[in-house]
């Protein structure tokens, strides 16, 4: 299988974890849900590393890329979503979103930059329609904010987040092509789900967030469990292979399809209807696709 269908497996298993998570997962916080994310992934990770070289590989993995690790992590995780989710509060969804997912953008241009990877115009053209697309697709979901008036200032700032969220994941998505370089995905893994999930304990520690745990029932528990293993687990696990084979640029913009992923299941389980923003982001977007692989 080459890097590039590898890529849009990995979206198709986020998208498919996404709607999970928006089934069962409104009553928590994203703080703790993605502790959750990051224990049962550890979890999946850990116990597939003996397969793949156990301790040995772990102790064999350079000084130089733990650092480039915890900047991915720092970047698509801790960091870069506990800033979107914020935004999304601040501006609402159907401002946020499309802001954020930008990301494809900064990732071509900064995977040139840094780690030599080539830019060719139908990389960029494809990425260009690509975010065209994704940012008609956000724009269906409509304005998310509670019923509440949304102050100019406010929206001002979650906007920036929303910017600067684009940039961190883009630099996440980079980084963890010289993290993970000569090293199997699940070994690479075995090493960044912990590190998030120990930096989420501290956010959750310090936000006194251990207490919404209690509001999930059994079967919120099980599609969090359930979206974990599809989305933080093998999402993830195809994520970092697509990065290897296809590069991170290239990566960055096939698996920001995910939304597009998202629409058939978003019909079937959350009762949406598609609209005109749907049907030319759907376009634009497969367009992209087509010309990056």
């Amino acid at each position: 299988m080459s890097g590039e269908a590898i890529a849009i497996l990995s979206a198709l298993l986020w998208a498919v974890a996404s709607v999970l998570l928006t089934v069962g997962a409104k009553r928590i916080p994203v703080v703790p849900m993605n502790m959750i994310r990051c224990t049962i992934s550890t979890a999946f990770f850990w116990i597939l590393l003996p397969f793949y070289g156990g301790l040995e590989a772990l102790a064999a993995i350079p000084p130089l890329a733990l650092v480039w690790m915890v900047v991915s992590v720092l970047g698509l995780l801790v960091i870069g979503d506990t800033l979107y989710f914020r935004s999304m509060d601040l501006a609402g969804v159907s401002w946020a979103m499309p802001l954020a997912s930008i990301n494809p953008l900064w990732a071509v241009l900064l995977a040139s930059v840094f780690v030599d990877e080539p830019l060719t115009w139908s990389l960029l053209l494809g990425a260009l329609l690509v975010v065209a697309g994704v940012t008609l697709l956000s724009r269906s979901v409509g304005v998310a904010t509670g019923g509440r008036t949304i102050e100019p200032s406010e929206r001002r700032t979650g906007l920036l987040l929303a910017l600067i969220t684009s940039v961190l994941w883009a630099v996440g998505q980079v980084a963890l092509k010289p993290a993970t370089a000569g090293m199997h995905s699940v070994v690479a893994n075995s090493v960044r789900q912990p590190m998030g999930l120990l930096m989420l304990v501290g956010l959750t520690t310090v936000q006194g967030r251990w207490r919404d745990l209690r509001r999930l029932d059994r079967r919120s528990w099980a599609i969090i469990i359930l979206a974990s293993l599809v989305g933080t687990g093998l999402g993830t696990l195809f994520f970092i292979m697509a990065i290897q084979m296809a590069g991170a640029g290239r990566t960055a913009v096939l698996t920001s399809s995910a939304p597009l992923m998202a629409m058939p299941f978003s019909m079937l389980w959350l009762r949406e209807r598609p609209t005109r923003w749907t049907v030319t982001g759907t376009l634009l977007t497969t367009a992209g696709i087509a010309l990056v692989v």
